[in-house]
């Protein structure tokens, strides 16, 4: 038997129920990773890459270290550029391959590409789809995700608190081969994929030390790295809750999110984790609860992401509110973008983004309001910037995140930061707004 492995997010070999559902008669295997001018190309609003230099570096550096990981075990990884509907089911045919293995996504574009190919691929050759992205695995949910409630506080309480997180899965100790005589593609650059896709060329992210995030780079044995140091070796997790609106360094937070957002690490190993953590240490510490919660966060936009569809993109809200009013205007967002608003807060943070590809979350929330807020423009062109920017963009966090701000999630309160109030709080020597004032 022949599978076709579409990587897509799950760019790990820890915890990945699609390499552990191998059948045991598989004689050949061929990962393939799509490079997608859907998700390198332009976005809707901004015109911009969406896939921006930060992120693809990390996305190449994590993708040679996998490429490692699979020769390793007798594999490997064969690399294309153009759409998987067209890609996967041309290889599949010219190899006979009798299955296509997937992580399946829960946001809307990226499930209507899972559709896309389960057309093309015809009844012959099924594609099979896993979980490997979530935390909570969506079949032990206590109810079906359409019935999911449209409030966190009731996800947490009466749904994930009924649920268990299961463990992560171990790692294979070897691989089927690649099908005999295939020669598989090379891990092209960002130039060649640029020329590949007729993009304009993009100059390659500058090392900045200033950056909070670890100078570890991408991949699974970098993100397996970092959570052992935090956990383990500088026993971190104890200290989060009374880190975690910090903005300097790289231990005010976990910086998990990196790898967490292409899938080379596994929410289930950081809850993993957790729980040695609170084995090693006795009674559950704040900071491990805040953890805990967190992942929770991410799980809930995730899976409500999946509930709305479409919706949860709209600039209506989810309980059918209105944002503010905006009056869009593209020297006032260029100017926020830039780090040119005049407010020393706000122009640090998006000169740090700007920079590094990473904010602090603390920042995330006082920026995402100041543009919606104080400068009254349109939510999704913020959310667009991000996508372009951040090197941990996830698809459902980042634009679900964008959405609370707004007003148009989930909950109809005002969501409108003081950010004066908030850079006093959190900067008081204003060390942050110094060390990104030029």
């Amino acid at each position: 038997m022949t599978v076709l492995y579409w990587l897509r997010n799950d760019l790990r070999l820890h915890d990945n129920e699609a390499l552990a559902a191998l059948p045991a008669g598989t004689t050949a295997l061929l990962p393939v990773y799509c490079f997608d001018p859907v998700t390198l190309g332009p976005d809707a609003y901004l015109g911009l890459p969406r896939t921006g230099p930060h992120r693809l570096a990390f996305l190449l550096e994590t993708l040679a270290d996998l490429q490692q990981h699979y020769a390793a075990l007798g594999s490997g990884i064969h690399f294309a550029v153009g759409p998987p509907e067209e890609v996967l089911p041309a290889l599949a045919r010219q190899l006979g391959a009798q299955a296509v293995f997937a992580s399946t996504e829960h946001t809307t574009e990226e499930e209507e590409a899972e559709d896309a190919l389960t057309a093309a691929l015809g009844p012959q050759v099924p594609l099979r789809r896993f979980e490997t992205l979530t935390l909570l695995h969506p079949d032990d949910l206590p109810i079906p995700i359409d019935r999911l409630p449209l409030s966190f506080s009731k996800f947490r309480f009466d749904v994930a608190a009924k649920v268990s997180v299961r463990p992560p899965l171990p790692a294979p100790r070897q691989l089927p081969p690649l099908p005999a005589g295939f020669a598989p593609a090379p891990l092209p650059t960002a130039d060649e994929l640029a020329s590949a896709l007729g993009l304009p060329a993009v100059a390659g992210a500058v090392p900045d030390r200033r950056t909070a995030l670890p100078a570890l780079g991408g991949g699974e044995t970098a993100g397996l790295a970092r959570l052992h140091d935090y956990a383990v070796e500088r026993h971190l997790i104890g200290r989060y809750d009374d880190t975690r609106n910090e903005l300097l360094g790289e231990a005010f937070s976990t910086k998990f999110s990196p790898w967490l957002a292409n899938g080379s690490l596994s929410a289930r190993q950081i809850w993993a984790a957790i729980d040695a953590y609170d084995a090693t240490h006795g009674a559950r510490s704040k900071g491990a609860m805040q953890l805990r919660l967190e992942l929770l966060w991410r799980d809930y936009f995730r899976l409500l992401a999946h509930r709305t569809g479409p919706d949860f993109f709209r600039w209506r809200g989810l309980r059918e509110q209105l944002p503010k009013p905006a009056r869009p205007d593209q020297a006032v967002f260029d100017n926020w973008a830039a780090g040119r608003t005049g407010n020393a807060f706000v122009d640090s943070n998006m000169r740090e983004l700007a920079a590094t590809g990473f904010m602090s979350n603390r920042g995330r929330q006082n920026v995402a309001s100041y543009l919606i807020h104080d400068l009254h423009q349109d939510w999704r062109w913020g959310a667009a910037w991000f996508e372009h920017q951040l090197i941990d963009h996830d698809a459902a966090s980042n634009w679900g995140n964008w959405k609370y701000i707004a007003g148009t999630g989930t909950d109809v309160r005002d969501t409108a930061f003081d950010v004066p109030q908030q850079a006093r709080r959190y900067d008081p020597q204003q060390r942050y707004v110094r060390t990104w004032s030029r």
